[in-house]
């Protein structure tokens, strides 16, 4: 059975209170995908097997100098309408002046070494191959257009790659590829990991609702509300293949949020919880089942 983690910056930490209920319960997870916030909370906990550990060492981090520096930083990220897996965090730059003329003479609102310096910060150096449990991280090639699953290789680089979020961190030149978030194309990487041998998917949701645009002051508010569509669009078929979805009621709670941790975190709980009986469920129906490719060599033909 795999766990796939979706994401949505801030909101990304109700994974925690869901790997909390998970645990208490001896939920076994054969297998964890995870895109963007979902990467970092399900590669710590992939990498430390203790969801307190992954809990303590956001928690640190959060409260460190180098957070607080940046925290100035996502504020202006806020804005106050926009809904997607993806594009609401790119909206309020392109409509205020500051990103516009940042945009003009850099990739990114932030510079490549503070994601770095927070990966550093929060992950071990290691191979994904040796973590305690198997784990993915998802990517988007802006090249080709395409998914890059990571499976092999260091997490660090990994979790930066589907971490790198459009406009706000550069993109990660590898391989030939030109990595940004894994959310542009697979938010939550359902299918991804049924290729990589689940029989069951609990897959986290964490994205906001998809509501309803009743006003349009510009041809800026149409361009990215057809673009917010089409995201929806595909965000919708890709939870239709989950065998079962826990969905955090986090409300209009804005990705940059990351003082409401505790918060969130508790909500995740109350949504797993909810979820109890079905997930001892699919664990018991589903043992025998997992069909793992880790070490068979046609898969790393297909995934990073």
């Amino acid at each position: 059975m795999a766990l796939v983690l979706g994401g949505g910056g801030a909101r990304g930490l109700a994974h925690i209170g869901v790997l909390k209920v998970l645990e208490r319960e001896n939920i076994p997870i054969d297998y964890i995908v995870g895109t963007s916030a979902g990467a970092i909370i399900g590669g710590l906990y992939a990498q430390t097997g203790k969801v307190a550990e992954v809990e303590r060492r956001i928690r640190t981090y959060l409260q460190s100098p180098p957070y607080k520096q940046i925290a100035k930083s996502l504020e202006k990220t806020k804005k106050d309408s926009t809904v997607g897996p993806w594009i609401d965090r790119l909206t309020h730059f392109i409509k205020h002046q500051y990103m516009f003329a940042r945009s003009l003479t850099s990739l990114s609102l932030l510079e490549k070494k503070i994601l770095e310096e927070a990966i550093a910060f929060l992950f071990d150096e290691q191979d994904i191959q040796t973590l305690h449990i198997p784990f993915a991280a998802v990517a988007t090639d802006l090249f080709q257009g395409e998914e890059v699953v990571f499976t092999s290789g260091s997490i660090r680089k990994a979790i930066f790659a589907s971490a790198a979020i459009p406009g706000v961190f550069p993109p990660l030149r590898w391989d030939g590829k030109y990595l940004v978030d894994g959310c542009v194309l697979a938010n939550l990487p359902i299918r991804q990991a049924y290729q990589l041998g689940a029989d069951r998917v609990i897959a986290v949701d964490v994205t906001r609702d998809f509501s309803r645009k009743q006003t349009f002051a510009n041809g800026i508010d149409v361009l990215f509300r057809a673009d917010e569509i089409t995201a929806h669009r595909l965000y919708s078929l890709q939870l239709q293949e989950a065998s079962l979805v826990i969905r955090p009621e986090m409300g209009d709670a804005h990705w940059a949020d990351f003082h409401h941790m505790d918060a969130f975190i508790r909500l995740g709980e109350l949504a797993a919880e909810k979820a109890r009986q079905t997930l001892h469920a699919m664990a018991f129906s589903s043992q025998g089942f997992w069909k793992p490719f880790w070490n068979k060599k046609q898969w790393r033909k297909e995934f990073v």
